[in-house]
C-alpha cells in the first residue's frame, strides 16, 4: 500500500477534469482514486441514487476466492483484499458501514476439501490469510452447530456498499449527476460526454464504470462482457440466527445479522434478464441455507422471506476490465506486427473502463479504480505488468487479432 494515504496531486492533475460514468462501487472508487490527486470528477449515475444496480445489495460479503498455486486470480484476490480492507479502515466509517467479522468457507464435500487442502499446501503468499479448523473449531467460531470445517479467514466480513459508495463519494471534488444518462461519447480537444436530455459535459478524462452498460458507445461496444442474474435472498433474525459471528460460505453465504436481517444468495445465472424474484432460486437458496446452517433453517420456517435481483457484469476469464482502451478501428485497418512494441498501440487518449467484476467488486473494483489513477497520474503501478495486461480491457481484442503476444506485455515499456 505504498504512497496510499497521501498522493500529492501534480500541477497538471489539479487542474484535470474526469468524467466517470457509474454510480456503483467501481465508478465510485474510481472517483474517489481520482480525487485524491487533485482531479475534479463529474459521477454521472442514470438512476436517482448511487449504488442501485449490482451494488445495490443491502450486505456485500468481503472475502477473497484463492486458487491453489500463484495463479492471476489469485494474485488479483490477495491485492485487492489487502487494498480494500485498508481503504475501509481509512475512510470516515462506523460499524453501519463494515465489519470484519470473519468468514467461514466449508468444506462442505470431498472436492471442496480437496481444493482447500491444495490451497494449504500451495506455495502462494495468500496462506498467511486463512487457517484450517475442524467441525467443532468452525462451530465454535460460528458460535452456532456446523456438521463440517473448512477455512477460516478472520480479516473477512460484509460491507454496507450504500454506505460504501456515500464515504467514496464525500470529496468536494466530486460532482455527483445522478438521474442523468450518458447515451454518447466522443473525441474532441479532450472528451464529449453527451447526456440524455441533449446536456454535455467536457473533460480530458473519461473512465467507463457501466458494467453491463459498456457496449452502447462505440468506442467500448465490442468487449465481451456478460450480464449474470443473481438472487438474494433475506429473512429477519430470530433468537437462533442473531448468534451467527461470521460469514459462512459453501457455494453460496449466509451472512449474520445485520440491521437486524440475514442475507442468503446467491444465484448464477448468466444471459437471464428476468426481473421478478423466482420461487426456484428462492428455493435453492433456502436449500443451501439448511446445508450450511440447519439450525438456523429450523428456526425460520415460519418466517417471511424477501428477496432481490440484480445482474453482475462478468467477462469469459473471469478477470475484470481495467485500464486504458486501444482503438479496435485502427488496429484492425493497421495490425502490427506480433512482436511490436505495445507502445506503439493506437491507445485511446483518456479513456479508461474499471467493470466486468462479477461477484468479487467488492474485492477488485477499488484496486482497479486505484490503478486507473495509477495510470493517469503517471505513478508507479501496484501490480505486476503481467497481471496488469490481464486486465487490460482491450485483451480479448488483441488476442481476436493474433496478438498474443502483445496482449501479454502490454505494459512491457
Amino acid at each position: 500500500m505504498q504512497g496510499f494515504d497521501k498522493v500529492p496531486a501534480g500541477p497538471a492533475l489539479a487542474h484535470q477534469k474526469a468524467i466517470v460514468i457509474g454510480g456503483g462501487i467501481a465508478g465510485c472508487s474510481t472517483a474517489y482514486a481520482l480525487a485524491k490527486r487533485g482531479i475534479a470528477v463529474t459521477l454521472i449515475e442514470r438512476h436517482a441514487s448511487l449504488a442501485q444496480e449490482a451494488s445495490g445489495n443491502p450486505v456485500a460479503m468481503l472475502y477473497p476466492k484463492f486458487n491453489s498455486g500463484a495463479s492471476m486470480l489469485s494474485a488479483l484476490a490477495g491485492n485487492g483484499f489487502a487494498f480494500t480492507q485498508e481503504l475501509l479502515k481509512q475512510l470516515k466509517t462506523n460499524e453501519k458501514l463494515f465489519q470484519l467479522c470473519g468468514q467461514i468457507q466449508l468444506a462442505f464435500n470431498h472436492s471442496e476439501h480437496e481444493k482447500q487442502q491444495q490451497l494449504l499446501n500451495s506455495p502462494a503468499n495468500n496462506t498467511h490469510l486463512f487457517q484450517l479448523c475442524s467441525a467443532q473449531q468452525a462451530s465454535e467460531i460460528a458460535n452456532i452447530p456446523l456438521s463440517v470445517g473448512g477455512l477460516y479467514l478472520s480479516d473477512s466480513g460484509w460491507v454496507n456498499p450504500t454506505l460504501f459508495c456515500q464515504a467514496l463519494t464525500g470529496s468536494a471534488l466530486i460532482h455527483q449527476l445522478v438521474s442523468n444518462q450518458a447515451i454518447q461519447i466522443e473525441q474532441t480537444d479532450g472528451w464529449t460526454v453527451t447526456l440524455a436530455n441533449q446536456n454535455r459535459l467536457n473533460a480530458e478524462i473519461v473512465v467507463l464504470c457501466n458494467a453491463n452498460e459498456l457496449p452502447q458507445f462505440e468506442q467500448s461496444q465490442n468487449i465481451p462482457i456478460t450480464a449474470v442474474r443473481g438472487q438474494v435472498n433475506f429473512f429477519k433474525a430470530n433468537r437462533i440466527s442473531h448468534q451467527l459471528r461470521p460469514v459462512i460460505c459453501s457455494q453460496h453465504y449466509l451472512s449474520p445479522a445485520v440491521d437486524g436481517m440475514h442475507s442468503i444468495g446467491t444465484s448464477y445465472a448468466p444471459n437471464d434478464l428476468n426481473p421478478d424474484l423466482s420461487s426456484e432460486d428462492s428455493h435453492a437458496n433456502l436449500q443451501a441455507l439448511r446445508k450450511m446452517a440447519p439450525s438456523i433453517f429450523a428456526s425460520m420456517q415460519s418466517a417471511a422471506i424477501t428477496g432481490r435481483v440484480a445482474w453482475r457484469s462478468a467477462t469469459r476469464d473471469y478477470m475484470p476490465l481495467a485500464g486504458q482502451l486501444i482503438d479496435e478501428s485502427l488496429l484492425r485497418k493497421a495490425p502490427p506486427r506480433y512482436n511490436a512494441s505495445p507502445s506503439d498501440l493506437p491507445w485511446i487518449k483518456g479513456l479508461y473502463v474499471n467493470a466486468g467484476h462479477g461477484s468479487k467488486g467488492m474485492i477488485t473494483a477499488p484496486l482497479c479504480g486505484e490503478l486507473i489513477a495509477n495510470f493517469i497520474s503517471g505513478e508507479p503501478l501496484r501490480l505486476e505488468s503481467a497481471l496488469l495486461a490481464q486486465l487490460n480491457p482491450s485483451r480479448f481484442l488483441l488476442r481476436a487479432l493474433g496478438l498474443k503476444q502483445i496482449a501479454q506485455k502490454l505494459y512491457d515499456f
